[in-house]
């Protein structure tokens, strides 16, 4: 299984940024989302950057796997890790509507 992590990046060189995450600081592959500059964050897969995200949404993967973190530990309460979707209905993608 394969689970996305968020980085954010520090610094480039060419097709490759060094970024720091939940992990530590890493030299990543950006070859498949092109240019990016320091401040940008990556959701990053075995050291290849998949996506560009926004900070929010790193700070959303980052609380899920808090709670992946939890649940590998024995704990059960998680819904602090999933503030934002407390008392929101599911909404269906636009093309099952």
């Amino acid at each position: 299984m394969c689970i996305g992590i968020p980085m954010q990046v520090i610094d480039t060189e060419g097709m490759y940024a060094w970024c720091e995450g939940r992990n530590g600081r890493k030299r990543i592959d950006t070859f498949l989302v092109g240019s990016v500059n320091p401040g940008d964050w990556l959701l990053v897969f075995l050291g290849s950057a998949r996506g560009i995200i926004d900070a929010e949404r790193a700070a959303q993967v980052n609380a899920a796997l808090d709670a992946l973190d939890r649940a590998a530990a024995g704990q059960s309460n998680f819904d602090d890790c999933f503030a934002d979707l407390i008392n929101c209905e599911p909404q269906l993608p636009e093309f099952l509507r």
